[in-house]
């Protein structure tokens, strides 16, 4: 049994890999008509999705990246939305107003639409809804897929006057999470009195085409930096709360610029603005900083990944995101082979991976990535060949759990 190696990483060894002979040829399903009631009708509540949304974090592109995963299944997707008021929609790209069926709570009742399954993700339905789906026959599941244990502790504790609708209780059939929210998985089922019988991990899926259906490849991959000592490195958590924070990553970069004093590149924080709310981080932390001394950070607002992209074509990353193990932004870096830190337990045998408490350990792997990445990018593709495959709603093993799920959630409750 032969191992490769990526320095300062692992890759799975020849006999763990994953067999890909049975990959089943994606072949397009064609649109069933309106008179078709064999096609079993799932409904994904979803904000409206256009060219922010989608950019706005990884929700929105999970819910299209599942339309078209079950589409491509043979079901009949839609997605609800709420009517948006005249000139208030923001632009949409052709791929989205055209690939998307799309449907309102009242169409839903006003046409009859014979809906089996109905997934409510990153929004809850109002209890007449419910039970009216219900009344149809429809299987209603929540699929949760952000950090509600961690959320709802940190709502009561620090935000008492806070009121929104994050969970509203009763009429769920299932409870659905990721797998690195797996730990949350009996919590979310009693919160809304699922039988735990009925909660389940659901295969994490991503493919890049929000990536490329907005801007050609060519535009956004990786380019070797001229001079390498000037390479910067790019840090963009969402800087919300402890889980998703930067300053573990800015702490990493900042010891090593004095480690090694001859990197002359410069820190960039994406949502660095929301570290400046913080009296104490903005007059006593970041001054500190040898980096922030020397004029070389500069805190930018929320951007897009594109935009990013393509003003960092020779960046190296750095993520921290404890108790959200999978993310978006690793898999979009690493297909547009950038170099990128991050420290995903699901993940750590692909790409730069490091262990919040190996500090030296971590210095070395940000040196190799800003030093070596050219010479490590055979590996490093073959790194994320297998990692996008694993997800990929193309995959055989992904697409038959898939399969074996929504049979048994279409089947009629009624």
């Amino acid at each position: 049994m032969t191992t490769r190696y990526l320095p300062g990483n692992t890759l799975l060894p020849d006999s763990e890999k994953r067999d890909t002979s049975t990959l089943v040829p994606f072949t397009p399903t064609p649109a069933p008509t309106a008179s078709a009631p064999s096609t079993p009708i799932i409904v994904l509540g979803s904000n409206d999705m256009n060219d922010t949304t989608l950019f706005l974090n990884g929700l929105t592109q999970n819910i299209a990246i599942l339309y078209e995963l079950f589409e491509s299944l043979g079901y009949r997707p839609y997605l609800l939305q709420n009517p948006q008021p005249a000139g208030t929609v923001p632009e949409k790209k052709e791929f989205i107003r055209t690939m998307y069926r799309t449907t309102t709570a009242s169409e839903m009742v006003t046409y009859g639409l014979h809906v089996r399954l109905f997934i409510e993700i990153g929004m809850s339905l109002d209890p007449p809804t419910r039970n009216y789906l219900r009344s149809i026959g429809a299987t209603l599941t929540k699929l949760y897929l952000g950090n509600i244990l961690n959320i709802d502790v940190e709502t009561i504790q620090y935000y008492p006057s806070m009121f929104f609708h994050h969970h509203i209780v009763g009429e769920l059939d299932e409870i659905w999470t990721s797998p690195h929210y797996k730990q949350h998985l009996e919590y979310a089922a009693i919160l809304n009195r699922t039988e735990p019988e009925s909660a389940r991990i659901v295969p994490y899926v991503w493919e890049p085409f929000f990536l490329t259906r907005y801007h050609p490849l060519s535009a956004l991959e990786w380019r070797p930096p001229t001079p390498p000592l000037h390479q910067d490195i790019v840090i963009m958590d969402p800087n919300i709360s402890f889980q998703k924070c930067s300053f573990y990553s800015v702490l990493l970069a900042d010891a090593y610029a004095r480690r090694h004093p001859e990197w002359k590149g410069a820190l960039h924080i994406v949502n660095g603005d929301r570290l400046h709310i913080n009296s104490h981080a903005k007059n006593q932390l970041l001054p500190a900083l040898t980096l922030h001394q020397q004029g070389r950070v500069h805190y930018t607002g929320r951007k897009r990944i594109h935009e990013i992209m393509t003003e960092h074509r020779s960046a190296c990353f750095i993520t921290h995101q404890w108790n959200n193990d999978y993310n978006y932004m690793i898999l979009e870096l690493m297909y547009c082979q950038y170099p990128i830190l991050h420290h995903s337990e699901g993940w750590k045998e692909y790409g730069y991976s490091y262990s919040i408490d190996r500090w030296d350990e971590a210095i070395d792997l940000l040196h190799m990535a800003l030093t070596r990445h050219k010479e490590n990018l055979p590996v490093y593709k073959s790194h994320t060949a297998q990692l996008l495959q694993r997800h990929s709603i193309y995959d055989a093993e992904v697409r038959q759990r898939w399969k074996e799920i929504l049979e048994v959630s279409t089947c009629s409750r009624s």
